[in-house]
């Protein structure tokens, strides 16, 4: 795999999930796009034989060692630079985790759509509404995998 190129996608994931966010591995506001994003769609790409589809968010965040990240969510970071481990990294992370599992299993757990949506909202509510974060949260909600 070269080394800017994202895993293969589970069909599932490639015929809803359409808009070129989920293949940008760049921006600032793509699943793929951070440094974590990015991290975590490897380290589980590697281990893509742990995964199934009763795999979920919750699990790939504890075994990844982030666990911590969705109480985290609840935590509100003031305006500015966000800080490590605040808010903001947690709603990063917990974005990351959701599509990751998306992407290499084309299954995400009811409860971990419900995270990821979350995690989506205090990025959209803290950005000011990017086109790219809205786009995610709209092909989340209307995902019925």
């Amino acid at each position: 795999m070269e080394d800017d190129a994202l895993p293969k996608a589970a069909p599932g994931f490639t015929s809803h999930f359409t808009d070129p966010v989920y293949e940008d591995p760049a921006g600032e506001f793509t699943p793929f796009g951070t440094d974590e994003g990015w991290d975590l769609l490897h380290e589980w790409a590697d281990r893509r034989s742990e995964l199934n589809t009763s795999s979920t968010v919750s699990q790939l965040l504890e075994e990844s060692g982030f666990g911590e990240m969705e109480h985290q969510l609840d935590v509100p970071e003031p305006a500015g630079i966000p800080g490590p481990g605040g808010q903001v990294d947690a709603a990063t992370i917990v974005i990351g985790a959701g599509f990751t599992l998306l992407r290499l299993t084309g299954h995400v757990d009811e409860q971990g759509k419900r995270l990821t949506l979350k995690a989506l909202n205090v990025l959209i509510d803290r950005y000011d509404s990017p086109s790219e974060l809205l786009r995610q949260r709209a092909d989340l909600e209307s995902w019925q995998g």
